[in-house]
């Protein structure tokens, strides 16, 4: 069984219905999927969406006061009854028909964990998958392994795994979600891809990503800045505490990961109206981290370069003028 948890907050009815549609049009016989909605408190709560939905599957809402994403997520986690978890956030949805084949995969291969592509949309209706020839599918490999030689995206949609891998006794704790935060899965899915011993990546675009004026991660306003940066910070402080934590074990991938993290910190820097300011500032703090000057490492000639430029005032004027005009 796969459980899709879906989190909400004040989202109108058709983006929901759209979601759950897409959900359901996988095909999965009933009992092998379950659908957890977890609402952040909206303004009108989406059980009227819900209801309309149980006739054709396993799905429950749940409710918390609001807390942002990450308790959502891990209440979501907590109710969790199926041996494949895939996180969906509600404006978006998944390409019907995409997810079966690709449990499938993951089964017989044994994987811990199957990342897999994603399209941008920008249409309110629901599409098909966009992909029509063969998927590429990388060699079976570890999480750390995996991380040393590809950037990672943060978002925890990206993938699904096992349950297992959360509460797994051999890697300490049960992995969770910090919670009240913005950036909340940004450590998680980096902790998460470490866990996991058997894990690829197919290039079929499973996940639909919605690109809805007025969302959280579009807003563009000063405030909302201001705690991109920060939280940002607090994202690679734990990544980095984590990295400390991992001693003699393989971590050579989060360890680029980390580094990684920095150089995004100071190119976002850049972009914002006050980017030498900014700059400064976000140096200042990674050179606490001993993340700056940026270290020196083979990762890939984009991080040489940025990294060489970024080491002298004309460097990063350079570096602005690119990140500006992206």
């Amino acid at each position: 069984m796969i459980t899709f948890i879906v989190t909400t907050y004040n989202l109108e009815d058709w983006l929901l219905r759209r979601c759950l549609d897409s959900i359901v049009a996988q095909g999965f016989p009933r009992d092998q999927y379950e659908i957890i909605v977890v609402d952040d408190e909206s303004t009108v709560l989406p059980q009227h969406v819900v209801n309309d939905y149980k006739q054709q599957a396993h799905i429950t809402l749940y409710v918390q006061q609001h807390a942002r994403q990450g308790a959502a997520r891990n209440l979501g986690i907590r109710h969790a009854q199926g041996e494949w978890i895939q996180f969906v956030d509600g404006d978006d949805y998944l390409f019907p028909g995409t997810m079966v084949p690709a449990v499938g995969m993951a089964q017989e291969s044994n994987l811990d964990l199957l990342m897999f592509g994603y399209r941008e949309v920008h249409d309110t209706t629901l599409k098909e998958s966009p992909y029509t020839s063969k998927a590429t599918v990388l060699p079976i490999t570890t999480g750390d392994e995996y991380m040393l030689h590809h950037n990672l995206s943060g978002s925890c949609w990206m993938q699904f795994f096992r349950k297992t891998l959360l509460n797994h006794p051999q890697y300490g704790e049960p992995l969770r979600f910090t919670e009240g935060v913005y950036i909340e899965d940004e450590d998680f899915t980096t902790k998460l891809v470490w866990r996991s011993q058997r894990m690829t990546r197919m290039s079929t675009p499973i996940y639909a990503y919605y690109q809805r004026v007025g969302s959280t991660v579009h807003s563009r306003s000063l405030e909302h800045t201001d705690e991109l940066f920060h939280n940002s910070f607090g994202a690679l402080s734990r990544l980095a505490h984590f990295e400390a934590s991992l001693d003699t074990k393989p971590h050579a991938g989060v360890t680029r990961k980390v580094r990684f993290l920095a150089l995004d910190i100071l190119r976002r820097a850049l972009r914002e109206h006050n980017g030498e300011e900014r700059w400064h500032e976000a140096a200042q703090q990674l050179r606490t981290m001993g993340l700056y000057p940026i270290p020196a490492a083979r990762y890939s000639w984009k991080y040489t370069l940025f990294r060489l430029l970024a080491s002298c005032s004309i460097g990063r004027y350079i570096l602005k003028v690119v990140e500006t005009n992206r």
